[in-house]
């Protein structure tokens, strides 16, 4: 007598991995896409540094970009003629708007932040050719803003905001939008240990407003402050058991 599985069996077994797929996909889904937007923002940040470095060569220190004043429209204007060349430039919008969406951008609780880059001529917008969009702004043309505990945090010229997927949602702080300081020593993400008006652990790890996840991404080159709270510069780094699903049918 051959032996082999019943209807049933093969239809409680078939059930069983639907379950299991529907559960897990969506998770592996989103961890590729994060995995994405870590390398991404990786990308532009070496890119903007490198950009920074022959701009110093050709152009001199911040304070000489003519910034004019803060939040000028002219001096971010300023800040793009200089650093755009360097890149691949698809669309530049400067202070016109037109490239970032018209809506506020949104904090990582998904409440309204009060920056709205698509109409606020404070900020000089492009679209590199990958589609990530940049924009600039003046805090202090004299680069003595003071963000931080650190010499670059302590003398901020201006501001770079990154969205990595261009004017697609959420067009939110800590997943899609990430902030960078123009200082007199370089491109810096903010969020670093240093940083006192944005630091990782209470405006990222919180889930907060999310503009202090910058540096984590580029330095832990994880998003699981998304997943998982307690995470610190000086603690826990990672989510633990992430993926950790007890599947229980009571079989």
């Amino acid at each position: 007598m051959k032996k082999g599985f019943t209807l049933a069996e093969v239809l409680i077994t078939l059930g069983i991995i639907g379950v299991v797929a529907a559960i897990t996909m969506p998770m592996l889904v989103a961890e590729h896409r994060e995995k994405q937007f870590v390398a991404q923002l990786k990308k532009i940040y070496s890119n903007l540094s490198q950009s920074y470095a022959r701009a110093l060569v050709e152009f001199g220190e911040p304070d000489v970009w003519e910034l004019v004043a803060a939040d000028s429209p002219e001096g971010a204007n300023a800040i793009s003629k200089i650093l755009s060349p360097y890149f691949s430039i698809q669309r530049d919008c400067k202070t016109d708007g037109g490239c970032w969406v018209d809506d506020k951008i949104i904090y990582l609780d998904k409440s309204a932040s009060d920056i709205s880059i698509g109409t606020d001529q404070k900020f000089s917008s492009l679209q590199i050719a990958d589609g990530t969009l940049l924009a600039y702004r003046v805090l202090d043309p004299s680069c003595r803003s003071v963000k931080g505990t650190n010499k670059a945090y302590s003398h901020v010229c201006g501001e770079i905001y990154v969205d990595l997927n261009g004017v697609k949602n959420p067009n939110q702080f800590g997943y899609d939008v990430y902030k960078f300081y123009i200082t007199r020593y370089g491109f810096l993400p903010a969020g670093f240990q240093d940083d006192t008006v944005t630091s990782f652990e209470s405006t990222c790890a919180d889930k907060t407003l999310g503009t202090g996840c910058t540096a984590w991404v580029v330095q832990r080159e994880n998003m699981d402050y998304l997943h998982c709270d307690g995470l610190a510069w000086n603690g826990k780094y990672k989510c633990n058991n992430r993926f950790n699903i007890n599947f229980d049918f009571g079989l």
